[in-house]
């Protein structure tokens, strides 16, 4: 079924340079056949083979066309030179063995998986770990990734059946810890963009699509008025001469200049706007950095801006090249249009505010679910608070060493930095981090089920560690110095682990079973553990000097900005730990801002849709009223001239507005509220069927066509009856 199946497995790697500051890479184990898989090759030396992926063997590298760029300035003989790398997971240091030797340099551009937070550094050679080649069911690690590509004239289902019966194989082999697993089988770019992703950038098309629909409207809108307002003109062109083709081509030669400038106008403003959108972005947001104007994204949206503009041109160009040169004189004569041709104009301005409405409902919906997300309360103060990771070399998987005392000493160094409050780790993610580990607990004299209960969020913490984050203290204590090993056991626990286990009883004194019996001390306030949009979890925390922990997240609480104290930081860290680079450095505020990037840009995005629409529609609707006055000169002057009142001609073009506008609302309130139906799945905090969203839409809305149809009418209103009649 496969032509080539390749693993990969992630993790960390450290270069040391002389005289420099140890770096943080990021690499990809891979099995050698990786390359053949994505049919991609290094532009320079060659990539490694099977024979690599054995222990002894393994220590080659592929470099990333950006890793050869920026450390070895893009130098070909770095073929055959061996760097100092040294690996997170264990293994001889870089020192004891010699480094890795440089083999390859891929090409420019290439990334996986695309579009990476961290983007990959160094390609390695996967070797299994030698306690993973004996089966063990207590210990059932899945960390693996698997791509492969499929022989010709294979399907997906095909594959899909042949992995079924792979998993049900193993599955019989395995009973108790492989029962119920399944492998499933999808095209990369569903794995590498993800299902999610996919619906909004549809979701996102959707929104472009109806911008672009009310701009074609709004175009053919104001041809036909323009169109109408030329008829003696065109009359008189086809009285003299002129053929069908000749006057359809002077209006598609207009529409088409008319949609050449608007696309040169269009691209300076997108360059703009790209600008904008990127500068609002976090910088770990994937490819943030290559936002940009493409230009073959450009080419293609300039030719559809083009043709739909010439496309919708054509209805007026088509209407107008046949005119009746009786008819069309004297109503050119008089400054109105037939009958059609108002009915036309007046469906297609209709049709822009029932289009305008849907986009507006949308807007309103995600800023009001993107603004209910931010108002949560993450149940710690963000501000001026610097994270990092640290995390030594594990030079036993089976055995890891406990850095506990040194993460200890690093915090304690920390703490004396001038401008840091406090400063403390936790070795199981820090809040927000996307990063849990779950566990089971028991309470003596109570019957818990082990299978039903779901566990808590466990994280062992330095003293400090609430007071760090700021995290409320409900009853009892926080840690102290005094809680270290030798100490009795002490364990805090938050409000909801409290209203799960304890219910309505005081928790503080009483006895939790997690690996062995602790007495809680105090309870803290919930945190949101992987995001804003879950529910926290029940957790609980123990003194980091009372267990062990092969490494840990730092969170700095400082008086002012965090970068500032960050010298000082590293120094503190590389004092204790002089060959551990800090990782993932950023601040809390910048990790939160990554955690909701997502619906920011959708908020964004479909704002600016919004505005667009609404401002599209208001053009459209002082376009058509414009004309519909100017058209009405004669009509006008003569109802002044018999003693027709400002207010009276004021109401009437106001009246004529309202009942465009309104037929628009109204088909469009009916539009959206079936539409929004799928929009629930993108929503946070809101129903699609808010009535908040429908009515700020709506009223928004109406005011721009309001103030689009205020000014026509005051013109009308000053109409000078003899100048009007003497015009025509």
């Amino acid at each position: 079924m496969f032509e080539s199946i390749a693993a990969i497995a992630s993790g960390w790697l450290t270069l040391h340079r002389p005289g420099a500051e140890p770096e943080s890479l990021v690499p990809q184990r891979v099995t050698a056949t990786f390359f053949d898989v994505l049919r991609v090759h290094p532009s320079i030396g060659r990539a490694f083979t099977i024979e690599n992926e054995v222990a002894g063997r393994n220590r080659v590298v592929v470099l990333s066309d950006a890793t050869w760029r920026r450390y070895f300035g893009a130098d070909p003989r770095v073929i055959g030179r061996f760097i100092p790398l040294e690996d997170l997971e264990g293994g001889p240091s870089a020192i004891e063995s010699g480094g890795y030797e440089v083999i390859g340099v891929m090409p420019s551009g290439f990334a996986y998986p695309i579009g990476a937070p961290r983007p990959t550094n160094v390609w390695i050679p996967y070797v299994v770990p030698a306690e993973q080649r004996v089966r063990n069911p207590a210990a059932v690690v899945v960390y693996l990734q698997v791509i492969g590509r499929l022989k010709p004239g294979v399907s997906l289902a095909q594959a899909q059946a042949q992995m079924d019966g792979v998993a049900a194989a193993i599955e019989r082999a395995n009973p108790v810890w492989n029962k119920g697993a399944r492998i499933g089988v999808r095209p990369l770019i569903d794995h590498v963009v993800g299902t999610r992703i996919r619906s909004w950038m549809l979701m996102l098309l959707g929104a472009v699509a109806l911008v672009l629909l009310i701009a074609c409207g709004n175009i053919a809108n104001l041809l036909l008025a323009r169109s109408s307002a030329r008829a003696r003109d065109i009359g008189i062109r086809a009285a003299l001469g002129a053929s069908r083709w000749r006057l359809l081509r002077l209006f598609l030669i207009e529409s088409l200049m008319l949609s050449a400038a608007g696309t040169v106008c269009a691209v300076c403003v997108a360059w703009w706007a790209v600008q904008l959108l990127r500068g609002s972005m976090p910088g770990d947001m994937p490819r943030v950095t290559t936002i940009a104007l493409d230009l073959r994204v450009l080419a293609v949206t300039a030719a559809v801006g083009v043709f739909t503009a010439a496309l919708f041109g054509i209805i007026p160009a088509v209407l107008s090249s046949t005119p009746d040169l009786s008819k069309g004189l004297k109503e050119g004569a008089r400054g109105t249009a037939g009958r059609g041709q108002r009915r036309l104009r007046s469906v297609l301005v209709v049709a822009e505010v029932a289009l305008a409405l849907v986009l507006l409902v949308g807007a309103a919906l995600f800023i009001g679910s993107f603004m209910t997300l931010i108002r949560i309360d993450p149940g710690f103060d963000t501000t001026r608070v610097l994270t990092a990771q640290i995390s030594p070399r594990i030079e036993s998987r089976t055995a890891p060493k406990n850095a506990a005392p040194a993460l200890s000493e690093i915090v304690d160094r920390i703490g004396r930095i001038p401008g840091v409050v406090s400063a403390a780790v936790s070795a199981n993610g820090l809040p927000l981090s996307g990063y849990v580990n779950v566990k089971t607990i028991r309470i003596p004299g109570k019957e818990i089920d082990l299978n039903a209960d779901g566990g808590v969020s466990f994280r062992q913490v330095t003293a400090d560690f609430h007071k760090a984050l700021s995290i409320p203290l409900r009853a009892g204590r926080l840690f102290n110095t005094r809680d270290r090993k030798g100490a009795p056991p002490v364990v805090i626990i938050n409000e909801s682990a409290a209203r799960k286990y304890f219910h309505d009883e005081d928790a503080v004194g009483r006895t939790i079973d997690i690996d062995e019996n602790r007495t809680v001390v105090g309870v803290v306030g919930d945190v949101h553990q992987m995001s804003l949009e879950r529910e926290a979890l029940p957790e609980v925390y123990i003194p980091l000097e009372q267990s062990s922990a092969p490494g840990a997240e730092i969170a700095i609480r400082t008086l002012g900005n965090p970068y500032e104290v960050l010298p000082a930081v590293k120094s503190s860290v590389y004092a204790v730990l002089p060959d551990v680079p800090l990782r993932n450095v950023r601040t809390m505020e910048e990790l939160i801002g990554a955690r909701i990037a997502q619906r920011k840009v959708s908020m964004l995005l479909l704002g600016l849709f919004g505005v667009l629409g609404l401002a599209i529609a208001a053009v459209g609707m002082y376009g058509v009223m414009s004309y519909l006055v100017t058209q009405q000169t004669r009509e006008i002057g003569v109802r002044m001239a018999l003693g027709a009142s400002r207010s009276h001609l004021v109401s009437m073009v106001l009246l004529n507005a309202c009942a465009l506008v309104g037929s628009g609302l109204l088909i469009g309130g009916v539009a959206a509220w079936y539409l929004s139906a799928g929009l629930n799945a993108f929503l946070f905090g809101l129903q699609s069927n808010d009535l908040r969203a429908f009515a700020g839409a709506a009223i928004a809305l109406s005011i721009a066509a309001l103030v689009a149809a205020v000014i026509p009418a005051r013109r009308a209103a000053g109409v000078d009856p003899i100048v009007a009649l003497r015009s025509e």
